[in-house]
């Protein structure tokens, strides 16, 4: 009977029923039911698909399919599909048969994603991807990720405001207004005007839930993906730090513009005499210094010439701020990022909330503290500018109290060192990258790739070192927990002419067909010797030219692309924010086991 081989499988795979539930995602008293045997499902009717997609998942991810074609027997056990119907006609095979399930009348389905809502409306008004590319000036294939829902312009707002500016003056001109409401789900008079419509348009196409963290993650990428050498300050020296600023003796500066004085101050002076380091910390809203563009700026600016110049910046960020602020945070430092002067962190104590705290030291030099009541600094902030050495050695000491008790928020490293992914806190990994992975490519195919490029003995050992280091970083998260990489896999086309670029972080190298086909070999010996090591093709790379390494305690974006480095945060809930990501990507993409062991046997032949 079905309850009992449902058993026989359960005790096979080493599944409970909380396990199981949780892999069919319903609620536990439901299996319990079944698994007594007060309920059984209809065959093929959506609970049995349920169970026997659940128990076929469980299997294949824990490696186990040979254990289930030992009690299953299957005509071709190279096919999931085959497999699964196998188990649901197994499962039912001595249970009575029931009439077929009443089916609930068919409804459209809601696009839910923006991915498949900006589809809709392309189609409704026939923007190709190429056209709309060139209206917004970004390349077809961004269009064609956003389509596929990889992406999502909702962290870039600009851009998602001519998206939808765009939409509308298409819509408008093929009068196919009264349809798009429709799609909507809204009255036509929502559209009526030009402002109304952009709003409705925009709260619709980017109606994320809350839990949602793809826009913050995707923006933290760009931002790290469009990272340049430090480039030169926009402005000049004298243009950011008029002469009069930095002559000020003024002891107290009010409101948001005496703040702004006394941080040109401040900085200028700095940049004048390049001291060793500063050590900042605010959780004051940001608005100070980036409402006004042109301060702006001059901030920009006079930071820039402070790295540039020689001085490290220790900066404690506030953990209470929005976890978009807080990314909001981390994007405006990135340009100076290369530089390596830079080094942040995050406050672990709470915050009162009734007042602000902001203290810009530079030790033995100067420093700017203010305590203000929250949210009325701009009107009536107090801000002291001290320079005596007794308040310049208290304020030291309550800032390095401040820093022990911080955890590091975001740190630059060179591309080439593994950081925290080479301690034992690291177990369960998702990497997400533009091509196969450095860490799992076979010796000899990297040293042949080398010599083919021409490089140094240094830079051979440099590489092979790194690939021993991000091999052992991958197996051991294989051994204590999951491994599980998405990738785009090239096509024939890009093999043979040199299109497919290998994951050698500060060199550029094309894949060989041999090449790639030896590389395969070893991505499927690794999943054989690793049931927790899962491969994911990507149908296109979601972020060209970096890999992104997920962990739970913390996350690496690595750039290839000059300037190659890593970026790497350790912030819980920014952590937890790219789990989520991790987690979406699995949801959309995953194969079983099967599946992508055709896919990548394509490449051997």
């Amino acid at each position: 009977m079905f309850t009992d081989r449902l058993h026989t499988l359960m005790a096979a795979l080493g599944l409970t029923p909380p396990a199981l539930a949780k892999a069919i995602g319903c609620d536990r008293s439901n299996i319990d039911r079944i698994c007594k045997g007060t309920r059984v499902p209809r065959q093929n009717g959506k609970c049995a698909r349920g169970i026997v997609d659940a128990l076929y998942a469980c299997a294949d991810d824990a490696g186990k399919t040979d254990v289930l074609l030992q009690t299953v027997p299957c005509a071709d056990p190279t096919s999931g599909e085959e497999i699964r119907a196998a188990v649901m006609e197994w499962l039912f095979a001595e249970t009575p048969k029931k009439g077929p399930a009443k089916q609930p009348p068919a409804k459209e389905q809601a696009c839910l994603a923006f991915g498949k809502r900006l589809n809709a409306v392309m189609e409704l008004t026939g923007l190709s991807n190429a056209r709309l590319g060139r209206l917004l000036h970004v390349d077809s294939s961004y269009i064609s990720r956003f389509r596929r829902g990889q992406r999502s312009p909702a962290a870039n707002r600009p851009m998602a405001d001519s998206l939808c500016r765009i939409l509308l003056a298409h819509t408008r001109e093929q009068g196919l207004t009264p349809r798009l409401a429709s799609l909507m789900g809204a009255p036509e008079t929502a559209l009526a005007s030009e402002d109304a419509a952009l709003r409705a348009l925009h709260g619709w196409l980017f109606d994320l839930a809350p839990a949602d963290h793809a826009p913050l993650v995707m923006g933290m990428l760009d931002g790290i993906g469009g990272i340049r050498e430090l480039a030169p300050p926009p402005l000049s020296f004298a243009e950011a730090a008029p002469t009069e600023a930095l002559s000020e003796t003024a002891p107290v500066y009010f409101g948001r513009e005496g703040l702004q004085r006394a941080v040109l101050r401040f900085l200028g002076n700095v940049v004048r005499h390049k001291p060793e380091r500063l050590l900042l910390y605010s959780d004051q809203d940001m608005n100070w210094m980036v409402a006004d563009p042109v301060f702006r700026a001059r901030w920009a600016t006079l930071m820039a010439l402070a790295v540039t110049g020689g001085t490290q910046i220790r900066i404690i960020h506030n953990v209470d701020r929005d976890l978009n602020e807080m990314a909001a945070a981390i994007r405006s430092w990135l340009p100076l990022y290369p530089s390596g002067m830079i080094r942040s962190y995050y406050n672990k104590a709470p915050n009162a909330g009734r007042f602000s705290e902001t203290l810009f030291l530079c030790p033995g030099f100067a420093c700017i503290s203010g305590a203000n009541v929250r949210g009325a600094e701009d009107d009536t902030g107090l801000y002291r500018y001290d320079t005596a050495p007794a308040v310049l050695a208290a304020q030291e000491e309550a800032f390095l109290w401040m820093l022990g008790n911080a955890g590091e928020l975001a740190h630059v490293e060179p591309a080439g060192d593994t950081g925290r992914f080479g301690g034992e806190d690291v177990e369960n990994l998702t990497v997400l990258s533009d091509t196969l992975s450095l860490a799992t490519m076979p010796e000899p195919t990297l040293l042949r790739a080398l010599a083919r490029i021409g490089a140094d003995e240094e830079t051979k050992a440099r590489l092979r070192v790194l690939r021993k280091e991000r091999l052992e970083i991958l197996t051991r998260a294989a051994e204590k927990g999951f491994l599980h990489e998405f990738i785009p896999l090239p096509s024939r086309e890009a093999l043979q002419t040199g299109g497919a670029l290998m994951d050698l972080p500060g060199l550029t190298a094309a894949y060989t067909p041999e090449d790639y086909a030896d590389h395969v070999k070893n991505v499927l010996a690794l999943m054989r010797a690793y049931p927790q090591y899962r491969v994911f093709p990507l149908p296109a790379p979601v972020f060209p030219e970096m890999q992104v390494l997920i962990a739970d305690v913390t996350v690496s974006v690595v750039r290839r692309a000059p300037p190659s480095l890593a970026v790497r945060i350790s912030h819980p809930g920014m952590c937890r924010a790219f789990a989520d990501f991790a987690e979406r990507t699995h949801a959309q993409y995953k194969q079983d086991r099967l599946a992508v062991k055709k896919e990548l046997e394509q490449y051997l032949s």
